[in-house]
């Protein structure tokens, strides 16, 4: 589902935190490596709750933890977008938003992103790396 905000903005950048994140062996993540251009890491105020094989975020621009992920420009066209979009789906209701990610190397920029509107009942990621946290516990983010 689209935001209603996320229609009249139409960022050429996507920051994902998850499943996508650059490094994830997951096929997604790996066409999403393929078919766009890795801008570089950022962050985004909110916080970041372990679901099991993926995370989900709640953005916040008052919060005082980051959500950390990579920033991707997109190519031209829809397809790729809508591919992840499908991909989103399947995800605890899910809803793209367009917001403004901050680079770790400096600048800002309106990316897409997918983030959920109610908190979920599971626990918070601290530092808010989704890699960091599955690095810690053994295991590389898939889900197919």
């Amino acid at each position: 589902m689209v935001s209603s905000l996320a229609q009249r903005i139409d960022p050429e950048h996507l920051f994902v935190y998850g499943t996508l994140r650059r490094g994830s062996n997951h096929p997604m993540a790996q066409r999403l490596s393929a078919q766009s251009r890795h801008v570089g890491r950022a962050r985004v105020p909110g916080m970041l709750y372990d679901m099991g094989w993926y995370p989900a975020a709640i953005f916040d621009e008052d919060a005082s933890t980051k959500v950390l992920g990579d920033v991707f420009a997109l190519p031209p066209g829809d397809r790729l977008l809508a591919e992840i979009d499908a991909y989103e789906e399947g995800g605890p209701d899910y809803e793209r938003v367009a917001l403004e990610v901050a680079l770790i190397g400096g600048g800002r920029l309106q990316a897409w992103t997918y983030g959920v509107s109610v908190p979920p009942n599971s626990r918070i990621i601290p530092g808010g790396d989704f890699l960091a946290h599955w690095s810690a516990k053994g295991r590389r983010p898939i889900r197919s």
